[in-house]
């Protein structure tokens, strides 16, 4: 839902910001403009979201693989578990 609301957000140049950082008196934070950036990686503008971030790409390329990798995955994968040689087997005692 976060990236669908990243990707159809419209984003003026002179946005504000979220960043609590930001709110209390601080010039930037290490996270400010990973949104930005995100949504400019979603729209194919490399250039753009380099600026907004240096993360941008790598974090889009990540949650977008973290998103599909479930959908891939083999979901009819079994354990089939196998008694061990040495294990204790009831039925060979014999009661005395």
């Amino acid at each position: 839902m976060a990236l669908l609301f990243l990707y159809f957000v419209d984003i003026p140049k002179e946005a504000g910001s979220f960043c609590i950082f930001k709110l209390i008196g601080f010039q930037s934070c290490p996270g400010c403009g990973i949104g930005h950036a995100i949504h400019y990686a979603l729209h194919f503008d490399w250039a753009q979201s380099f600026h907004a971030h240096v993360l941008g790409i790598p974090a889009t390329l990540a949650i977008a693989y973290l998103i599909t990798k479930p959908f891939f995955s083999n979901k009819n994968k079994t354990i089939h578990y196998e008694p061990a040689a040495n294990a204790y087997d009831a039925s060979r005692s014999s009661a005395r």
